[in-house]
């Protein structure tokens, strides 16, 4: 099931580099959730008292440069394809095309602009009333949860938690897991189920 807008636009917010009115866009858009997790809520209170150079000396270190590389590569086709621009990439991208997804500077498959993109079908679900325009972009929208932001981020989430030094980026790991990762394993456990029966049923 998809989680609502606001859930989508906080964890992208989180993602991006943080300028000087980061925290109050974070604060903003953890007090919009129609409840808020608390997941959010340490997010919030992470940020407190965090000073701004420090936030994005760790960004850069995490999702950038580092030596001997960046610990948290934010794009998708690093963590399926094994390198930046894979498959992915252009997978994400096509689809953002067909539904009319303006093109940024930004790589289609960096976490933030996937997670724009779950906003923006989220909103247009909430907007709309005839049933089959509701179905196609329900559809659209679980089926790109499943396939990209489910089969990456929770490894993302991990990735942060070891490596971040500060607390909200140790925050912002737990909140991805805690959004992304728990229907991920139970999607695990379906498919090898599944792949268990394929076994069984074999003819000897």
């Amino acid at each position: 099931m998809a989680a609502e807008p606001q859930v989508y636009e906080l964890l992208a917010q989180a993602l991006l580099y943080p300028d000087a009115t980061f925290a109050g866009k974070v604060h903003a858009r953890a007090q919009a959730l129609a409840v808020v997790a608390s997941w959010a809520q340490q997010m919030v209170d992470a940020l407190r008292g965090a000073a701004l150079e420090d936030l994005q000396t760790e960004h850069v270190r995490l999702f950038v440069n580092a030596w001997g590389g960046a610990p948290c590569p934010p794009y998708e086709s690093v963590y399926t394809n094994g390198q930046m621009l894979g498959e992915v990439s252009q997978d994400v991208a096509a689809l953002y095309a067909q539904w009319g997804v303006e093109e940024t500077s930004e790589m289609p498959d960096y976490a933030a602009v996937e997670l724009a993109f779950a906003t923006q079908l989220a909103r247009l679900l909430l907007g709309l009333e005839a049933e089959a325009e509701r179905d196609l972009v329900r559809q659209t929208l679980e089926a790109f949860e499943r396939d990209h932001l489910r089969a990456w981020l929770p490894r993302l989430a991990a990735d942060l938690q070891a490596a971040a030094d500060l607390a909200f980026y140790q925050a912002l790991g737990s909140a991805l897991q805690a959004v992304f990762g728990v229907e991920e394993a139970a999607t695990r456990t379906r498919r090898n189920m599944a792949a268990s029966d394929r076994f069984l049923d074999l003819p000897t």
